[in-house]
């Protein structure tokens, strides 16, 4: 019996010596250290068109063991802006045992801009109706999400009398890109009897534009035709000369200062009189909303 004890003893030990040796093996030559990345700067300067492939200039990644797996970094995530047209970029980069190694450095963009509104048609709308689709012609783009439409929401303002067959109201236009940038504009869209709604007016190719201050455009440039009834149609369909019979106000406009403006275009037509002048009559109006940026 005593023998017998001994011997499971001596088994024992014998097991636990191969199981420590065993451990203490695996534990010397496991690695459990991840590889560490480092970049040529602590910030990268980029187009908004640039691929993530650009992400990786100037990036590398040494593993105590794996020696260079530059190969392995990836982009895992970019953050919401932290600044304007900046944002964190978050990088990984893998070993042969799994390891991870991270690594965060800022991105600024070099022709960022907001979301931008576009507007193809006039918010002119035949009074009267039980709903109004304020979203049919307006569309959001952004440079980095590209088509924002779908995710516009609006908020109605004041409501005011234009005059006694049209009557005005503010529409607030919300709209934010995956970097958690918005951009607002608050448009006037009017409602109007079918008379005035058939009335001619000036047809522009955009209802929105977008300059830089100390920019003036040529507004003549967005004529496209003579609007009625929700229809455009060419200014010689009507007999209407554009050079002669359309003015342009644009004295609301302050080219030096950011801000939503807006600029009138004026339909006349012009009527001899026996004693040589000429009589012009008055037809609608038509407003070009002209967003001034800033430069920056």
């Amino acid at each position: 019996m005593r023998r017998l004890r001994l011997l499971l003893l001596v088994f024992f030990l014998v097991v636990f010596a191969v199981f420590m040796f065993n451990s203490i093996r695996e534990y010397v030559t496991s690695d459990y250290v991840a590889p560490e990345i480092t970049a040529g700067s602590e910030q990268m300067s980029l187009s908004v068109n640039d691929s993530d492939e650009a992400l990786l200039q100037g990036m590398s990644a040494q593993d105590n063991l794996d020696g260079d797996v530059t190969d392995s970094i990836v982009v895992v995530s970019k953050s919401k802006f932290i600044a304007k047209a900046t944002r964190n970029v978050s990088y990984a980069a893998f070993d042969k045992s799994n390891n991870v190694g991270t690594y965060v450095r800022k991105l600024v963009y070099t022709d960022y801009h907001s979301p931008r509104f576009v507007l193809s048609e006039p918010l002119r709308f035949v009074a009267g109706n039980s709903s109004y689709d304020y979203l049919r012609h307006m569309r959001a783009t952004d440079c980095l999400d590209g088509n924002l439409s779908s995710q516009i929401k609006i908020t109605m303002g004041d409501t005011e009398t234009a005059s006694e067959s049209a009557s005005k109201q503010s529409i607030h236009f919300l709209v934010t890109n995956s970097a958690g940038d918005s951009s607002s504009l608050v448009l006037v869209a009017t409602y109007e009897d079918f008379e005035s709604y058939s009335k001619a007016s000036p047809a522009l190719s955009d209802y929105i534009i977008y300059i830089k201050t100390g920019e003036k455009p040529n507004y003549r440039s967005y004529l496209e035709g003579i609007w009625t009834a929700g229809n455009t149609r060419k200014f010689s369909d009507l007999g209407f000369n554009p050079d002669e019979d359309i003015s342009i106000d644009d004295s609301k406009v302050n080219y030096k200062t950011p801000g939503v403006y807006t600029v009138t275009y004026k339909l006349t037509r012009g009527t001899p009189m026996a004693d040589g002048g000429t009589y012009r009559t008055d037809y609608g109006t038509a407003s070009l909303f002209v967003v001034v940026e800033d430069e920056a």
